[in-house]
């Protein structure tokens, strides 16, 4: 090979060799390079997402699964397209969800507890524009869009219902099943306005609205620092000057209770009138002075009147939405009844409501006849606890003296008490009655007004007239105590004036006689601690039974056990014997109604 030859030959390895690395530096190059990011589209991702909750920030609240299921109907009857976007981008509803969200504290509702926070970061997220991650944006919305729904349909199941189980409460306050009206509303709230359709579901009365509005107040002083305390020192009177009257002008005003020009320090006839009034709303003995009772009351810090309207919202909202045109509501914290014709109270006035060891239960029944002249059978408890250890084992002589007998539960002849084996009586298992007979010593005194319950609870007259003038009037054993019986029977049989003096007189016979109603009234036994009167003023009332601490408990507790209504009321025997009876009588009237063969 000449040297001619032996030079190409060289020439053409270097070239092959350079054409081979260069292969081999192009093969590794693009095995380096990232693969394409994976067509990703927002109803794909809605669907996934609904497989794995754990990937979501939501809060875990009582309800929080069932209202998951909803989520996945709801988007499964749209095939998981999404609710909150279009076109890969935000509808302008999305951003009115979230500052819904975050106002729930209007209704007396905790943000955090529709998981505010991470719906603001999945917000946030969603608005983001960044080419190198632009694929992700299908993901980041369908996010959004299924944590927007859960919150959106927690907070409205809130509204609609309250936040408590439903099955914890009274039985007639239960709903029907609404599990077919959520998609169509979360549809709607989507495609109009999120904010205007969660009101829609708060309760229609006018009360309600008053006390929701008197929480803007509230939650504005909150804002702007709340009120200080006013010190310790003698009572307030007219004419009183300095320091501790200035706070007391500011504290007045802050919640809109003292208007108008006043001087700054000195307590004047406006400023004794308007702690007059203070008074009276807080269920004190008006006075116009501040003593250490009213002080204490002012210097309530306004965190925890928000929170007792808080939950006075949340008793609203365990309510039917008509309580009934025409009603009776005892109020249990403000010891008061009223008799309603539509939304105006008609009769109003004191009563006296069960001690704290045997409180009055919260709840809804009917009223459907009177009894005049009525006996009372004492409840076993009462027996048990009172009657028994009166006797000092001489039974015949003490029941004799209170007009007492004994007869047998089930046959109902009357029996000699000295065959009563008295020290063996179980409140449980005690198989006899004791009953006093009607007159003036009869604790029912002259009417009773009968609304048949499980509670064995009963509005009713009583001799004791005494206790109508205290202001915290705790006294009974569960049933409520009225200051005018007669008079309320008269407005719910709304007879002519002959007819109410025939009333009367029957009354004045000391005769058992018994009246139905001419249609039955519903009464409603409520719990409530704040309440806004029709011009707006709020009214507050101390926690007489601890329902308010409970349910705040319950509230922030929310796997905890269950909110309980009535915990320390029993069911009455008799009720239970009667509900006992009325299915033995229904399962015989269906066997005798089944045909035979």
């Amino acid at each position: 090979m000449n040297t001619t030859t032996r030079m190409v030959v060289r020439s053409l390895g270097v070239i092959l060799a350079a054409g081979l690395l260069l292969s081999g530096c192009e093969r590794r190059h693009r095995a380096a390079a990232p693969a394409a990011p994976p067509h990703l589209n927002v109803r794909h991702e809605i669907e996934r997402l609904l497989d794995r909750t754990e990937a979501l920030p939501l809060a875990d609240t009582t309800g929080a699964g069932r209202v998951w299921q909803r989520t996945e109907a709801a988007y499964r009857e749209r095939h998981h397209h999404p609710l909150w976007s279009e076109r890969n981008a935000l509808r302008p509803q999305a951003i009115e969800l979230v500052h819904a969200i975050a106002d729930a504290g209007r209704f007396g509702l905790d943000p955090s507890d529709y998981g505010l926070r991470g719906l603001q970061r999945l917000y946030a997220n969603a608005l983001r524009r960044d080419s190198s991650t632009a694929w992700l944006e299908p993901r980041v919305l369908a996010r959004f869009d299924v944590a927007a729904s859960v919150a959106l349909l927690r907070l409205g199941e809130d509204l609609r219902h309250g936040r408590v189980e439903g099955d914890t409460l009274d039985a007639d306050w239960r709903r029907r099943p609404d599990e077919e009206f959520w998609p169509a509303w979360l549809e709607r709230a989507a495609r109009e306005s999120p904010d205007s359709l969660l009101a829609s579901l708060e309760p229609r009365s006018a009360r309600y609205r008053a006390l929701e509005t008197a929480l803007a107040r509230y939650r504005a002083v909150a804002a702007h620092g709340g009120w200080l305390e006013i010190p310790p020192g003698p009572p307030l009177t007219a004419g009183a000057r300095g320091l501790r009257v200035a706070r007391l002008i500011r504290r007045l005003a802050a919640t809109g209770e003292l208007r108008g020009p006043v001087r700054d320090t000195v307590m004047d006839v406006a400023l004794v009138q308007a702690v007059g009034d203070f008074q009276t709303r807080n269920g004190i003995p008006r006075s116009g002075t501040v003593g250490d009772a009213t002080r204490a009351v002012l210097n309530v810090p306004v965190a925890d009147r928000i929170r007792t309207i808080g939950l006075n919202l949340e008793r609203w909202r365990w309510l039917p939405d008509s309580l009934g045109a025409r009603r009776v509501e005892v109020n249990i914290p403000a010891f008061r009844v009223e008799l309603f014709r539509a939304d105006t109270v008609t009769r109003a006035m004191r009563v006296v409501v069960g001690k704290r060891t045997n409180p009055t239960p919260v709840f809804t029944t009917r009223l459907t006849y009177l009894e005049l002249n009525p006996t009372w059978t004492l409840p076993p408890s009462v027996v048990f606890k009172e009657i028994i250890p009166a006797m000092h084992g001489k039974p015949a002589p003490y029941l004799a003296r209170n007009h007492m007998f004994v007869t047998r539960l089930a046959r109902g002849d009357t029996l000699d008490p000295a065959l009563v084996e008295w020290k063996q009586v179980r409140v449980d298992s005690f198989p006899y009655l004791v009953v006093q007979r009607a007159g003036p010593d009869n604790p029912l005194g002259q009417i009773k007004l009968m609304c048949p319950n499980e509670y064995d609870v009963y509005l009713h007259d009583t001799p004791r007239r005494d206790r109508f003038v205290d202001a915290v009037r705790d006294y009974s054993h569960g049933c409520v105590r009225l200051s005018g019986a007669v008079e309320l029977a008269d407005s719910l049989l709304e007879l002519a004036p002959a007819d109410s003096a025939r009333l009367t007189a029957l009354i004045a016979t000391g005769r058992w006689g018994r009246i139905h109603l001419p249609h039955a009234v519903p009464v409603h036994f409520l719990y409530w601690t704040a309440w806004a009167d029709s011009g707006g003023a709020v009214h507050w009332r101390d926690d007489l039974y601890g329902v308010d601490d409970r349910l705040a408990h319950a509230l922030r507790d929310h796997g905890g056990p269950p909110f309980a209504l009535n915990p320390n009321v029993g069911i009455s025997q008799f009720w239970m014997a009667d509900q006992q009876r009325r299915a033995a009588e229904q399962e015989k009237k269906k066997k005798k109604a089944k045909p035979s063969g």
